[in-house]
């Protein structure tokens, strides 16, 4: 057994926030930073357990000031706090005593043997071509942070037993690209550049990181009801005679809606109901000649719905596919365009044979 020595800080308000937050009855208090040097160490939330709450050592994304920050602001005596202000905080939201209260290690281990995900964790290596993720909050395409250091860990830092296409004597060097958060890996959103220059980043929400349609390889929507959703495979893309697919695939941003039916999941002009929590949606839809074909997984509609069907009212699972798109048919668009204009032409024609018969 690997010992690991924390602080926590332990004040009224904290400890019922950190018991409510995190579903842990018996937690005694709020762990602090134990990494970060002066300034950071024991001075901030610990990271590997409030990832992006404001008030941890580092920003990595998406920072929020949720209730436990109110909550030691108010523990001072120096403020009174309005609670119905905090900002939601997704990470180790009800993962129970054994997220909180051990290591990123023993959580990861522990799910792999229910067959559950690691997350909000991950064990996939940084590396070309991405393996393509989902942020914790599933508002934006991320990828895993782990990734190999020049020496060893710390031994309380070495996490895994095995990694894909890694060897044994290698695993002790690898862990997340935080240091405090005790390197434990986990996914992060990130920026596309170009030539060293800022294009984009992936955050679903914001229209202006919708990728120009040639580089759109998954038949992605970015904009204000936008969602990362993962992809089951990667998506192809299809003409007559052309087939092609992009080599950085998992998860992707797509429209979604939500209706006394549940979720629904939107891919250029189709709409797909998600009836339940991992049931996928085949896609085949045309875009500027190309035909796009993937499988994307449904979330759970609490993920994104205030109000969900229950159990009884869900409707049968396979209410959601669409028939494959013939890549080397004319799209309907093309063919619409022909009629008007052969319709357009048949006075001329009418006129050209009535001018030959006299």
């Amino acid at each position: 057994m690997v010992r690991h020595h924390v602080h926590v800080l332990v004040t009224p308000r904290v400890v019922e926030e950190a018991r409510r937050h995190f579903n842990c009855p018996i937690l005694e208090g709020m762990e602090l930073e134990n990494q970060g040097g002066t300034g950071t160490e024991l001075n901030h939330w610990e990271k590997r357990l409030l990832e992006n709450e404001a008030m941890t050592g580092s920003h990595t994304q998406n920072r929020v000031f949720s209730r436990l920050t109110l909550a030691i602001m108010e523990d001072s005596g120096w403020y009174r706090a309005n609670y119905s202000l905090a900002q939601r905080l997704d990470w180790g939201r009800g993962l129970g005593c054994d997220f909180v209260m051990k290591s990123c290690k023993f959580w990861m281990d522990r799910q792999r043997q229910r067959r559950h995900p690691v997350t909000p964790f991950c064990d996939t290596v940084r590396a070309s071509p991405l393996q393509l993720t989902c942020r914790q909050d599933q508002l934006a395409v991320a990828v895993c942070n782990l990734q190999k250091y020049p020496q060893q860990l710390p031994l309380e830092y070495q996490y895994f037993d095995r990694i894909p296409d890694v060897a044994a004597d290698q695993l002790s060097s690898f862990g997340g690209a935080v240091e405090i958060a005790d390197f434990c890996p986990f996914s992060q959103d990130f920026s596309w550049h170009l030539s060293g220059e800022y294009q984009r980043n992936s955050y679903c929400r914001v229209s202006e990181n919708q990728p120009d349609w040639w580089r759109n390889y998954g038949a992605e929507q970015y904009g204000p009801d936008s969602v990362c959703l993962y992809q089951k495979s990667a998506f192809v893309m299809e003409q007559c005679t052309r087939k092609m697919t992009y080599p950085d695939w998992g998860s992707g941003c797509y429209k979604v809606s939500c209706s006394s039916q549940g979720l629904t999941v939107y891919v250029q002009d189709s709409s797909f109901l998600c009836s339940r929590k991992g049931q996928l949606l085949s896609v085949s839809v045309r875009v500027n000649d190309w035909v796009y074909n993937g499988v994307l997984v449904c979330p759970a509609c609490t993920d994104f719905c205030d109000d969900c069907p229950l159990p009884h009212q869900l409707l049968p699972i396979n209410t959601s596919r669409s028939n494959p798109i013939d890549p080397c048919s004319s799209s309907p668009g093309l063919a619409i365009t022909l009629w008007l204009l052969l319709l357009n032409m048949l006075p001329l024609v009418a006129g050209l044979l009535i001018c030959h018969r006299s």
